[in-house]
């Protein structure tokens, strides 16, 4: 039995679990303070009798209609399906809620490197080359590839989970931010209105940490496959080309500073970002404005 995978399948468990409850508990309890219970809610947890006496409840109810293990397990998974659903909505929502953080593509920063470094390869080669020599490059981009490949698979799970966090405390703030108002206007809250601004105050934290967290490791993503293909070129063209190619490619793969790991955007459901759609838009305009006017 392999106890290192089931320790780590525990912790992925645990995680996929610990962030659902932690964003439908904060749901149930503010949809709580504007629903009738029975009972107000005392501090930041419901009330301990209250509470005893749901589950009291339900005990007897289940005791008196013979509820059987499968159904249990029935109420079990619609339970968790619930709260899967909740926390699939405020994902949803932060992703679209403006600004979105967009990653540079692997590939534009693989080209920044390469691009000229591929040209001198094919002058150094001059007019007349082998088979074997094609193969010899193909083999070399796909190790390129390879590479790149692997660094965007060792970042991916970590920024999965920052950038999930960073879309739900997006739809956190415009939640608890319309909570509050509501709650102020209305006067129907039975809560405390203190604990939704700290649901607000929390949520925008986590945003800004969240929003550092991703720029740093996008950062790190970038300088580590820089690093790693202009470790590879260099080595590459010690091999196989002459001194004064060797300094030619040298000076290429130096990295461009205009490039950022990744950038601010406002994401348009089904299309794209906000400044592709407006883009087109104009190019459409002026197609059409041509047209009209032959």
């Amino acid at each position: 039995m392999d106890v290192d995978a089931l320790l780590q399948s525990v912790i992925r468990f645990s995680n996929f679990m610990t962030s659902r409850l932690i964003v439908s508990g904060v749901v149930f309890y503010v949809a709580a303070g504007f629903t009738p219970i029975g009972s107000t809610s005392a501090g930041f947890l419901p009330d301990v009798e209250l509470v005893n006496q749901v589950v009291q409840n339900y005990q007897t109810i289940f005791d008196v209609l013979g509820v059987s293990d499968f159904a249990l397990l029935l109420i079990l998974f619609m339970f968790l399906t619930t709260i899967h659903i909740i926390y699939v909505v405020f994902r949803r929502i932060g992703e679209y809620l403006p600004p979105a953080i967009l990653p540079l593509p692997g590939w534009t920063a693989t080209d920044d490197v390469t691009l000229s470094a591929f040209d001198i390869l094919r002058d150094a080669r001059g007019e007349e080359h082998t088979e074997e020599e094609n193969q010899r490059l193909y083999e070399f981009k796909k190790k390129l590839k390879e590479i790149e490949e692997g660094i965007e698979e060792k970042y991916r799970a970590e920024l999965e989970g920052v950038n999930a966090a960073f879309s739900i405390s997006k739809a956190f703030i415009l939640f608890s931010a319309a909570a509050w108002a509501y709650a102020m206007i209305s006067g129907e809250y039975s809560g405390d209105t203190n604990f939704l601004l700290l649901i607000l105050g929390l949520a925008l934290l986590t945003a800004l940490y969240t929003t550092f967290a991703i720029f740093r490791a996008n950062h790190f993503r970038i300088a580590n496959l820089r690093e790693d293909i202009i470790v590879q070129f260099l080595g590459f063209a010690r091999i196989w080309l002459t001194e004064d190619y060797q300094e030619q490619i040298a000076k290429a793969c130096t990295p461009s500073r205009n490039l950022r790991s990744a950038h601010f955007a406002v994401v348009v459901p089904v299309y794209g970002t906000l400044d592709v759609l407006i883009e087109d838009m104009r190019q459409w305009r002026s197609r059409r404005q041509r047209r009209i006017a032959n």
